[in-house]
């Protein structure tokens, strides 16, 4: 593995901070697996002690843009923090377990997780993709009818009733936190997609208020698996001050971006770049010891 100096590798954790801050308020923080494996591979962490680090810069970066979105109204607060509390245990639980996993059986159960995601992550691109070409043919195909006074529905704003507080609603929402908080303590903020996915499909919230809601979510979740990992002394406290550093800058200038202008469920850039991402930390983890490349 290549060796970085100290010094180049600190600068490079700060930028790599501020850009997956600006991205997480579209993706709840989890841009950050690429962090992961950085720390994993350049600074001589265990994976645990990477994932650690990064859960715990990734709340105060979830926590910048909590706030943005609630000053702009577009969280749904009694959700977020049901999602979330119960998130909140199930992350620290599972940290705490994490911990205890010889790290090299982590890099490659991580490596699972990171293809697992990008496998799906693309695949609901494609359908998110699918979907709205649908619904651009639709529109053009009603645009004389829409002329003479016909609304044409493209989104949900009712909402579902599992974002409700009945106590079906309400056992749902906590089964869905505590499942994507476990998921968060063993692998870190690579849930936060998932948990995103999760929000849209199951809840049908407006975009703006899913990314606002997911973030609140997330913020519990990062701070139950921080709590976690810093009982068992995983945490650096050196790199987490640099990437807490950039990541709230790049938070506050994203959100302000983000919130300035109409958004869609999706950015085919933003879902391209995470694929690429997790297929590349999968290959360094996993496959590379199923498929080894022999260069001669």
């Amino acid at each position: 593995m290549l060796e970085i100096p100290y010094s180049l590798l600190v600068v490079g954790i700060l930028i790599l901070g501020l850009i997956i801050g600006g991205l997480s308020n579209v993706t709840s923080g989890g841009a950050g697996i690429l962090t992961i494996f950085v720390l994993t591979s350049f600074a001589g962490m265990v994976i645990q002690e990477s994932t650690g680090t990064v859960l715990a810069a990734s709340t105060a970066m979830v926590g910048i843009g909590t706030f943005s979105f609630y000053s702009k109204k577009e969280i749904d607060v009694r959700l977020g923090l049901t999602v979330g509390l119960s998130g909140l245990l199930g992350a620290f639980l599972a940290a705490r377990w994490a911990s205890s996993i010889d790290a090299t059986i982590m890099e490659r159960i991580f490596g699972a997780f990171t293809l697992a995601l990008a496998c799906y992550t693309a695949y609901f691109f494609i359908a998110d993709w699918r979907k709205k070409k649908s619904v651009v043919n639709l529109s053009k195909s009603k645009s004389v009818t829409l002329a003479q006074g016909e609304q044409v529905s493209v989104t949900d704003s009712k909402g579902s009733r599992w974002a409700g507080s009945s106590a079906g609603a309400l056992l749902v929402q906590v089964a869905k936190g505590a499942l994507i908080g476990v998921v968060t303590g063993l692998f870190g903020v690579g849930a936060a997609s998932l948990s995103i996915v999760f929000f849209l499909l199951l809840f049908k919230l407006e975009t703006k208020v899913v990314l606002g809601t997911s973030l609140l979510a997330s913020f519990f979740r990062y701070l139950g698996g921080s709590i976690g990992y810093v009982t068992e002394g995983r945490i650096s406290l050196v790199f987490f001050s640099v990437l807490a550093i950039g990541g709230c800058a790049g938070s506050i200038l994203g959100a302000r971006f983000l919130l300035g202008r109409p958004i869609g469920s999706g950015d085919i850039y933003i879902k391209l770049l995470q694929v690429a991402i997790l297929v590349f930390v999968s290959y360094e983890f996993l496959l590379k010891f199923i498929f080894p490349i022999q260069i001669d």
